[in-house]
């Protein structure tokens, strides 16, 4: 099975150190650079081409969501995974715009952060239980989205809070007794009804509006 490639940007030695260790130990990913410095990242991502970006939001005076939106234009198809010491809503949200697909807290631990790196490397969302509390917070309230999950049907909904879960094609299919034909054709309307182009847009959105919340259905 192919390896998660990660490269790890963090200020302090012992926490890289021990993070390295951590993803070292882990079967199907593969440490591939580590920086104490975010623009030494840029040369590091683009001569080892990692899946997925780890990064330490206390990393100096970097501004990191212009760090994500060049990273993204020069290594296309990296995805990004945020370390919040603080889980501050506003510079979560700003990394939210610019284009993160998680955030994972200081104090979660190292077996929420290797889920973290599981999730956002095959191409789902993750925010540990601490950030998720604050996401609506965090990501604010979408009044246009608001409307455009109007238009979607109760099963169209339904499909959307467990794709914000990060629910795979098959485990939504199970969950909902469908067959997985019938979820991709839901996921096809669903993007078209809200002019979005993949289902990480939706689970954004879900979580903008508040559909991702449980009992929101």
């Amino acid at each position: 099975m192919e390896k998660t490639r990660v490269l790890l940007t963090a200020p302090q030695k012992l926490v890289r150190e021990a993070i390295g260790k951590a993803i070292d130990n882990e079967e199907g990913l593969l440490l591939v650079g580590s920086t104490d410095d975010g623009l030494e990242a840029f040369r590091l991502a683009r001569e080892a081409r990692p899946d997925v970006v780890v990064f330490d939001l206390g990393s100096g005076k970097m501004d990191w969501p212009h760090f994500v939106r060049e990273l993204s234009l020069s290594c296309r198809g990296v995805r990004f995974l945020a370390l919040s010491s603080d889980g501050s809503p506003d510079r979560i949200s700003a990394l939210c715009e610019a284009g993160i697909h998680g955030c994972v807290s200081f104090s979660s631990g190292f077996s929420e952060l290797v889920k973290g790196l599981r999730k956002v490397g095959e191409g789902d969302l993750f925010f540990d239980q601490e950030i998720s509390s604050a996401l609506p917070e965090i990501l604010g309230k979408v009044n246009e989205g608001a409307i455009l999950l109007r238009a979607l049907t109760a099963r169209e909904r339904e499909v959307v809070h467990l794709l914000s879960q990060g629910y795979s094609n098959q485990q939504i299919a199970e969950e909902m007794v469908l067959s997985e034909k019938t979820v991709k054709n839901h996921i096809s309307h669903i993007l078209r009804k809200l002019e979005l182009k993949d289902r990480t847009q939706v689970a954004i959105l879900a979580w903008k509006t508040g559909l991702a919340l449980k009992g929101s259905l």
